[in-house]
């Protein structure tokens, strides 16, 4: 009897405590989207003015035109394009290599190649600062992707997804006469479109959101990504909230879309070798 009183009471205290948790999160996000549309001054004087000030599309527009924002859009999308394809194909061949290649070692060779996700990464920056600043790719839009063109945890997803490849299948085109390159463009990728969708979906994420390693070795505003250069956008017009606040909503509608589209891939691709 008591149960039975106190679970519709216990059911509204968790819906109650889960809207709390869902308002604290989505506030921010809130916040940067309807301040983009807001005067700085509607935006200053309080959240009445913030959520029903008068809208204004100017900040958009500025935030485009001020600091390079526009050319460093740009740069981004080379940024992550380049860097993506890079990781991709780098971690597909080694991949296939390390699981159909048969060679001597394979799994010491895998572990030398998963050390980097064991190793902080800015105990690495400074090597790769020295060595992409001694090939002249500095302040350049390549000296940017160029240290990342491959990538240990992308490769970990292939390498996990191809071991666990029926091996009958492999054999039966073997006997076909289906050569190895054929095999894993017509066959192994097809069949692990889920995987395939999951490290180009993390690995844009994570070249379209890079911050610390563009700005060390960039000196240029107009040849920066746009995640350090909304950092400059907000130093140089700090009193100007509306324009600030528009230049990051640039910055994220990519990132947000990538995570809109790939979800389904991302969930299902982390997963689906622990299915197996």
């Amino acid at each position: 009897m008591n149960n039975n009183l106190r679970s519709p009471f216990a059911t509204i205290l968790i819906w109650i405590w889960l809207l709390i948790i869902c308002l604290a999160v989505a506030f921010p996000v809130l916040y940067a989207i309807i301040g983009s549309f807001r005067t700085s001054g509607d935006i200053q004087a309080g959240i009445d003015t913030l959520f029903f000030g008068e809208t204004t599309l100017d900040n958009y527009p500025r935030a485009w035109n001020q600091s390079a924002v526009g050319q460093q859009l740009i740069n981004s999308v080379i940024v992550t394009v380049c860097q993506t394809a890079g990781q991709f194909v780098t971690s597909v061949l080694a991949a296939y290599a390390l699981v159909f290649g048969r060679l001597p070692g394979a799994s010491k060779a895998l572990v030398f190649f998963l050390l980097p996700m064991m190793i902080p990464g800015e105990v690495s920056v400074i090597g790769n600062y020295l060595t992409v600043r001694s090939m002249g790719f500095y302040d350049t839009v390549v000296g940017i992707f160029i240290p990342y063109l491959a990538s240990s945890f992308t490769l970990f997803l292939f390498y996990q997804a191809f071991k666990e490849f029926p091996k009958e299948i492999r054999e039966a085109t073997i006997l076909e006469g289906v050569g190895p390159f054929k095999f894993l463009w017509s066959f192994l990728l097809p069949l692990n479109r889920s995987v395939c969708m999951t490290a180009i979906v993390t690995s844009a994420i994570a070249a379209w959101n890079g911050y610390m390693w563009p700005l060390l070795i960039t000196q240029s505003a107009s040849v920066r990504t746009i995640q350090p250069g909304i950092k400059s956008l907000a130093d140089e017009a700090a009193i100007d909230t509306g324009l600030v606040l528009a230049g990051l909503m640039i910055a994220v509608i990519p990132t947000v879309l990538l995570v809109v589209f790939g979800q389904k891939y991302l969930t299902r691709g982390l997963t689906e070798g622990a299915v197996k």
